[in-house]
């Protein structure tokens, strides 16, 4: 009797054992398929949101292109306005025998209406939100607040049968002018696009605070001097093999070419690569110049561009102060003048720039730039200064049509960013660029 109770005690424990084993193992497997499922949850919710985000996003961007091509026609009108107004002034002007000679340019006048739309509608999904929402009043109860469905005639239906614009999320976007911007494909132009683009990149880095920039060396151990810089970026996206240089004598065509090896400097770099030899397809591809590194583009990124057409003009319409001092310097004969560090001057300059561009119903023109300058006292270059027969339209222009929008649309924790460049079409605008991130 007493081995039997010895017995029935050992089995017991032993079933006791095996049971909390097993409720081990069974609570195991529970926490991980818990686990599991939370994470996969979890991942499912971001790629929704994600997916979300993007088309968010694209909505942006969408919402964007509508906008310029809204801008293009604004622009358009002002041209056809611009014309009307010079036909009707000419025919108020003297007698043919008395008019101004014909060797006297006239004063050139903008081919717009000074409107950015971009700049006066945001591209924002609270504002559009608010716009597009589609709910019908009445179709709660007064005393309840419970939706009804409101009484209509037989034979008809309500025309909304929900909101519009409501979704989970939000986006934004930035339209920048890219025309208002240094066009470094320029350097490979025709005519006068080279020189001016020449003089524009020596103006943007001709001020002593940048010496840090071009004295010192960068990672690859190679100091590169200011106009160092700007013939690498002509090697760049030049066909030749050989290498440029700068003919100071030479006031119509700058670029002279030479005999050295432009891939000279690319040979001793880690790893080694060769010159390009043809336009930039974006502005990051900039890095890829000898001189260019993070401290030029932190100093000169936001002021250079890639994108417009290789001859384009830089358009003097623009709202950043660091640019508009820029094209001062372009302008004058002298970018080092001291005078042209007084920071009253310059303060008074701006301010005329701004009063001239609010009170202009048909914009600013190069004219009217040039024209602040000279009431100033600025010594202007001689292919700009129109009082000894310069023409401001070689290096100035007064429209665009190339943009870069960058859209950001975020739902939850989740952002998606996308950069396109845009250019005036026939339709919404014709894509240059695209990237997301």
């Amino acid at each position: 009797m007493r081995l039997g109770n010895k017995h029935s005690r050992s089995s017991r424990g032993v079933a006791l054992v095996l049971v909390l084993t097993t409720v081990a193992i069974l609570a195991s497997i529970g926490v991980d398929f818990s686990y599991s499922s939370r994470v996969s949850l979890k991942l499912a919710e971001n790629l929704r949101d994600e997916t979300r985000a993007v088309y968010l996003a694209q909505s942006a961007i969408n919402l964007s292109r509508l906008m310029l091509h809204f801008q293009k026609q604004v622009d358009q009108l002002g041209g056809q306005l611009t014309q009307g107004l010079q036909q009707l002034l000419g025919s108020n002007r003297q007698t043919p025998a008395q008019a101004r000679p014909p060797t006297t340019a006239a004063p050139q006048q903008a081919s717009n209406l000074g409107i950015r739309l971009w700049e006066l509608v945001p591209i924002d999904s609270n504002a559009f939100g608010a716009l597009l929402a589609g709910n019908v009043e009445g179709l709660k109860h007064p005393a309840t607040g419970e939706a009804q469905q409101p009484v209509l005639p037989p034979g008809e239906r309500l025309a909304i049968e929900h909101s519009f614009g409501t979704f989970e999320g939000g986006f934004n976007a930035k339209i920048v002018d890219e025309n208002s911007r240094i066009n470094v494909t320029g350097l490979d132009g025709v005519g006068g696009a080279p020189l001016a683009t020449l003089i524009q990149l020596r103006a943007m880095m001709a001020d002593p605070k940048y010496d840090f920039i071009f004295d010192e060396e960068d990672a690859n151990h190679d100091r590169v001097r200011r106009d160092d810089v700007i013939l690498a970026m002509k090697d760049w996206v030049d066909l030749r093999d050989t290498g440029y240089t700068i003919d100071p004598t030479n006031t119509s065509s700058p670029f002279v070419a030479g005999f050295s090896d432009k891939n000279a400097a690319y040979s001793r770099y880690q790893p080694r690569y060769l010159a390009k030899s043809a336009h930039f397809d974006s502005l990051e591809e900039l890095y890829m110049v000898r001189g260019v590194n993070d401290r030029f583009m932190a100093a000169f990124g936001d002021r250079l561009t890639v994108w417009p057409d290789i001859n384009s003009k830089l358009n003097i319409n623009s709202d950043d102060p660091r640019q508009m001092l820029t094209n001062i310097l372009i302008a004058a004969a002298n970018p080092n003048d001291p005078a042209l560090r007084d920071p009253r001057l310059l303060q008074t300059i701006l301010q005329e720039i701004q009063l001239r561009k609010m009170f202009s119903f048909l914009g600013m023109s190069a004219q009217d730039f040039v024209s602040i300058l000279q009431a100033n006292g600025i010594r202007l270059r001689p292919e700009i200064d129109t009082r000894i027969g310069g023409n401001p339209s070689q290096f100035f222009g007064s429209t665009s049509d190339t943009f870069r929008v960058v859209g950001v649309g975020r739902v939850g924790r989740i952002e998606k960013r996308i950069t396109a460049v845009v250019r005036y079409d026939d339709t919404l605008g014709k894509l240059l660029y695209w990237k997301e991130e």
